[in-house]
């Protein structure tokens, strides 16, 4: 487990970032909607790349071997999937000065749903007496209760993009009803004392995830969207929630890892 030092660390370093992402990004607006698109694109070069090189280091630490390889190599699949969508998406925006949405991109972000579902059902297996079925209940009812406005929203709204985007616009409730789940739990199971600081922080990262999703649907709809928005902030704290809790368990595994060969003969 984490020291106390190495917990305090986290967290000071974790609630600096979060008020630098909150601010850059209402600084930003204030000023001008094309700098804020231009912040919000630039700023996901350095978010998802850190957390792509921290998720790869972590897969490559653990390998293949039991549910905790397994886990980390499919979440180092949904880092790189996630990263070439946000590098596609930066291209159409402020390259091509296209709608990146929808476009190539999409079919990267989707193909990161089934990696970060294959995570959870890893990660979780080591731990699933410890998920009640109240805990299970609770969160299943929040994702269903979320998931049936944002289908009506876009299933009966159709999009002026045409069909490609109002399928999209069902796609990703879909998924990410099913990722919130795992997420919610892991959260239930912290304040229980069941998983560490790390899982915690992977798990609020998805719920972020989750809220900037459906937001992000919503404003697609009657077009108030654009990258840089306010709503930009959860999509980037999702990032560096999710790279703090894989940097966390970096730490903690070199720590194990010292601490055997030193008690080794």
């Amino acid at each position: 487990m984490q020291t106390t030092l190495d917990s305090v660390l986290t967290k000071k370093y974790l609630i600096a970032t979060v008020i630098g992402i909150i601010a850059i990004n209402l600084i930003t607006n204030t000023i001008s909607k094309d700098l804020a698109i231009l912040t919000g694109n630039l700023s996901y070069i350095p978010l998802a790349g850190l957390f792509l090189v921290l998720s790869i280091l972590l897969a490559f630490r653990f390998g293949l071997g039991g549910t905790h390889g397994l886990a980390w190599v499919s979440f180092a699949g949904y880092a790189i999937s996630w990263f070439i969508a946000e590098m596609l998406w930066i291209n159409e925006e402020l390259v091509l000065h296209e709608d990146p949405y929808p476009s190539i991109a999409d079919i990267f972000y989707v193909m990161g749903y089934p990696f970060l579902l294959m995570f959870f059902i890893a990660y979780l297996q080591p731990v699933r007496a410890a998920i009640t079925k109240k805990a299970i209940a609770i969160s299943c009812t929040i994702s269903i209760g979320v998931l049936m406005p944002s289908l009506y929203f876009a299933l009966g709204n159709p999009s002026d993009q045409g069909t490609l985007a109002t399928v999209l616009g069902a796609v990703y409730p879909a998924f990410d009803s099913l990722v919130i789940i795992p997420a919610l739990i892991g959260v239930v199971l912290f304040f229980k004392g069941q998983v560490n600081l790390m899982w915690t922080l992977v798990c609020i990262g998805i719920i972020c995830l989750f809220a900037a999703d459906t937001i992000f649907l919503i404003g697609q709809l009657d077009d108030s969207y654009y990258t840089g928005s306010p709503v930009e902030m959860l999509f980037h704290l999702n990032y560096v929630f999710l790279s703090f809790g894989v940097y966390s368990n970096l730490v903690l595994f070199k720590k194990e890892k010292n601490s055997h060969q030193m008690n080794t003969p």
